[in-house]
């Protein structure tokens, strides 16, 4: 490393920075590729006087040749070692050359001396330490007005987040509200009873009522049931009145008395007897209102579901059964699957609880409900 050495009885000391030229600290090959400006070149480093610069294409001459005639011809030039500095002919102004010499060192000049001439009436001069000082001064003031523009800005993007957090919470509001709104109309359009006169029957009553609206509900005098119109289709949705009798072995009523003989001599393994679940209106994600409370003892020997109206998205519904109405176990291994545009489910269940005592109660959980699936019924099948 070359010395440091300073002048520190001065304020603003000159710092040299030398080379000993030793074996152990020796000069530097230096290649400096500089303008001539103003006549002269000005070195990155001081050049040693021994080993010379060497400039190809032009000739070196001495101080004590160029004081006998202070003229340089246009391929020569004068080094002056002291300073760094090399003096060209004025033909050579603007033109670029490679010097090449060994680096001994620099003079590192502070900027308290070197001055500018700003005025002269009076001669009025500013240091370059001046122009840094007043620079130095606009940078700290330009740094606390940044300072103060980013914690406004940082201000201002707070205020941002709060108000598209504001924002967002209220879109979210509407559209909580809007759905609300959707869920009540549908709970309306779907509950909501109209009722007529009775008709005799179902064609009669397509005819009575050729323009139906949603809810109308009428009951037939041939087999007592009731039809509700759900937008689309007379939907069946109970069988009621005092004509609805009862069968015996005395007396007919739903069904003759031959018939009843006849079930009733049917072999125990044949009974297969069917539990419905169903909602005849839009279906949402939701365990169905209707609970099937099922008498008698059996196995479960099938398990299927179809729709009036496939969903256009994937449907997934659960059958559970309780006994406590607070633990609802699950019958099947996985569950029932509808499929986009299917009015069936896939067929792929296995029923993993099988056995079935009397008075447990069935009941349909939709798990993921299908974009617009409509009219949902479940039959379950026991074997009693």
């Amino acid at each position: 490393m070359p010395d440091l050495n300073t002048y520190l009885q001065y304020n603003d000391p000159i710092t040299i920075i030398s080379r000993s030229g030793t074996p152990q600290d020796p000069y530097v090959d230096r290649a400096d590729s500089l303008p001539v400006i103003n006549g002269m070149i000005t070195l990155l480093e001081l050049p040693s006087p021994t080993d010379k610069v060497n400039i190809a294409g032009f000739v070196e001459i001495d101080q004590e040749v160029f004081e006998n005639r202070p003229v340089l011809n246009e391929h020569e030039f004068l080094v002056h070692y002291g300073m760094g500095v090399i003096q060209f002919h004025a033909s050579q102004e603007g033109t670029v050359h490679l010097c090449r010499y060994k680096g001994r060192g620099l003079i590192m000049y502070p900027a308290s001396r070197i001055y500018a001439m700003v005025t002269r009436n009076p001669d009025v001069v500013v240091t370059l330490q001046d122009y840094i000082d007043q620079i130095q001064a606009k940078i700290d003031e330009n740094q606390i007005a940044l300072g103060r523009i980013e914690d406004a800005i940082k201000h201002s993007q707070e205020q941002a987040e709060l108000s598209k957090l504001a924002t967002d919470n209220a879109n979210r509001a509407a559209e909580n509200a809007t759905e609300s709104a959707s869920k009540a109309m549908d709970a309306y359009n779907t509950t909501r009873l109209v009722f007529l006169e009775p008709v005799q029957d179902l064609p009669e009553l397509r005819a009575r009522y050729p323009f139906p609206q949603i809810g109308w509900t009428a009951q037939t005098y041939k087999d007592g049931k009731r039809y509700r119109y759900d937008g689309k289709n007379w939907i069946e949705i109970d069988v009621f009145g005092q004509n609805l009798q009862v069968v015996n072995e005395f007396k007919d009523g739903l069904m003759s008395v031959a018939e009843h003989l006849k079930l009733k001599d049917m072999p125990l393994e044949l009974q297969d007897r069917v539990i419905v679940l169903c909602k005849g209106s839009y279906i949402f994600q939701e365990p169905l209102d209707t609970l099937a409370p099922f008498p008698f003892s059996g196995e479960i020997v099938k398990v299927e579901a179809i729709c009036a109206n496939s969903g256009q998205t994937e449907t997934e519904v659960t059958v559970e059964r309780t006994r406590d109405f607070n633990t609802w176990l699950n019958v099947l291994d996985r569950n029932l699957k509808f499929n986009p545009n299917a009015q069936k489910d896939d067929k792929q269940v296995v029923i993993k609880h099988k056995q079935v005592a009397a008075g447990d109660i069935f009941r349909a959980n939709v798990i993921k409900a299908g974009l617009n699936m409509q009219s949902l019924t479940i039959q379950i099948t026991v074997r009693t």
